[in-house]
């Protein structure tokens, strides 16, 4: 059998190299329709080209907030959108006598040891802070570990990081100009060189050239000219391949499809990862002739194999987060809760035994409101509906209880930790006891308006905790796909439970990375019962 690493390793050509790399969470490489792309229209361009990154949809950094021994972190992991590429790594420390900050990062699956740790040097406008840099060399599933020195003790804590080629970087157009401007000058000024030296470099000095040497300066004219013009023909060529390759080893999401099934139980989302090399996985000639590679099988993530999430467009009024079974990781069928009709975004987070995590999405045409399954295919399905639009900072729950976000009207700006605190009371303006949900004290998702951004945030951060398991509980011996992942399931680690706080209060570690209208759904448990709060958040440019 082939190794997990090879497996799914070349999926793309290796940005700076075009060779195949032999990991095994690398995005698949797809066969892009040959096209021609011009120098001159290429130095005008001026838009990087941008897609979805790994397991959130715009939003691409990872956020982490726990434990490194006795010391509590958050931190947040800027990936690079070029594969090589620099991470940017921020560390704040709510510690006092700390001694050194250091972080690494490391492939998923590599043998040997990990490159050298980095010192994060403390950031002086803010106490507690810490950042570093830090060189990714190759895409896929990495890891960042942050590595703490106190008076207290030392710790350490492992990040997951999913790091792909996410754009393809423009010259900017006034430079561009230029640069031709240059280019013409030198041309001409090349060509009228040889015609010179042809038609005068012999001549003794004041002597005025002949027809016949005139005749030889225009045919040196146009032999240089023919030359350099092939030059830049083939130079164009092979610049056109290059950007070509580059454009093929920008990531790309698995695709899916979705449709709604009506049965006597009542109406399904029928979600199917409906990509050839998904479903393909595990046919070696079909793979081989396709140029494609294995993907390594899902893992759960804290016990479900894949969180839907489900969301109305364009009002964003009714929201779904349900977890459907499925018998071949293929299609994934659930009973739907009450929604009313309309067009859904459909979101589905899927974690790979790497720990490459990434969300498929697609969309859905709801033709009538479901009056909702007498039984939901999982206990933790869960579905919201309000007409009435909701405000920045209270929303009241079932029951009566009040879901408050404590930012105290100050602005949340893009690219600005927007400290997510939230916090609930009952009727009678009691803290709210909460109960663990999917192992959390509470979930958020968070979307832009148009669609641009999609996130599923947790207490514990953006990261997946699968993927972290995946990463630390890795072996030498763990070549053949499914190994790990077995051995994952065995354990109790996948339904690991995040402390609970005892006053009703969650905090979720995230920035926006865009400005622009948001919608964010948190949802926590009391009682057996599921809450949903909504909030609508205007986020501002950076700078305004």
């Amino acid at each position: 059998m082939e190794s997990a690493a090879v497996c799914e390793g070349n999926r793309l050509r290796n940005a700076i190299g075009g060779s195949c790399v032999a990991h095994q969470s690398l995005p698949r490489q797809r066969n892009v329709e040959g096209q021609t792309v011009r120098v001159l229209g290429r130095i005008a361009a001026v838009s990087a080209v941008i897609v979805v990154c790994s397991a959130h949809i715009g939003s691409p950094d990872a956020w982490y907030e726990g434990n490194a021994g006795p010391c509590h972190l958050v931190v947040r992991v800027a990936a690079p959108g070029v594969v090589p590429g620099v991470a940017k790594v921020f560390v704040r420390v709510n510690e006092t006598g700390v001694e050194q900050v250091t972080v690494q990062a490391n492939r998923f699956d590599a043998l040997t040891a990990a490159p050298p740790p980095e010192v994060a040097e403390p950031v002086d406008s803010e106490p507690g802070m810490y950042a570093a840099s830090l060189w990714i060399m190759t895409g896929g599933s990495n890891s960042v570990t942050v590595n703490v020195r106190g008076t207290r003790g030392s710790g350490n804590a492992v990040i997951p990081v999913v790091v792909v080629a996410s754009r393809r970087l423009a010259l900017d157009t006034k430079l561009g100009a230029g640069l031709i401007l240059v280019g013409i000058f030198l041309f001409v000024g090349l060509v009228t060189i040889v015609g010179a030296a042809v038609r005068e470099s012999s001549l003794p000095p004041g002597a005025v050239p002949d027809a016949g040497r005139r005749r030889k300066g225009r045919v040196a004219i146009g032999l240089s000219t023919a030359m350099l013009t092939l030059a830049l023909f083939g130079g164009s060529q092979w610049w056109s391949s290059e950007d070509a390759r580059f454009t093929r080893s920008i990531y790309k999401p698995l695709t899916a499809t979705a449709m709604i099934v009506s049965s006597g139980d009542g109406d399904f989302l029928d979600l199917k990862i409906s990509d050839s090399s998904w479903i393909m996985r595990n046919d070696t000639s079909w793979l081989r002739k396709h140029g494609s590679s294995r993907w390594t099988p899902l893992i759960p993530d804290h016990g479900k194999l894949i969180h839907v999430f489900m969301i109305r467009e364009p009002d964003m009024a009714a929201f779904a987060h349900l977890h459907p079974p499925t018998n071949d990781s293929v299609n994934f069928a659930s009973l739907l809760p009450g929604l009313p009709a309309g067009r859904y975004r459909v979101y589905g987070d899927i974690v790979h035994e790497s720990g490459f995590n990434e969300t498929v999405s697609t969309k859905v045409d709801l033709p009538a409101a479901t009056k909702g399954a007498l039984r939901a295919s999982d206990p933790d399905d869960a579905s919201y509906y309000s007409a009435v639009e909701p405000n920045d900072s209270r929303a009241v729950l079932d029951g009566g209880s009040v879901m408050t976000l404590d930012h105290a009207g100050t602005k949340v700006i893009e690219g600005v930790d927007a400290a997510l605190r939230i916090s609930i009371v009952d009727a009678n303006g009691r803290p709210l006891s909460l109960e663990p949900y999917i192992g959390m004290a509470g979930h958020a998702v968070v979307t832009r308006d148009d669609g641009a951004v999609f996130v599923h945030v947790h207490p514990g951060g953006t990261i997946s905790f699968a993927s972290q398991m995946a990463i630390t509980m890795r072996e030498p011996g763990d070549t053949a796909a499914g190994k790990l992942g077995q051995r994952i399931k065995a354990s109790e680690g996948m339904h690991r439970t995040i402390p609970i706080p005892p006053n009703g209060t969650v905090s979720f570690p995230y920035a926006f990375p865009k400005p622009g209208k948001y919608r964010m759904w948190v949802q926590v448990k009391h009682a057996g019962r599921i809450l949903t709060g909504v909030f609508a958040l205007q986020v501002e440019a950076a700078g305004s």
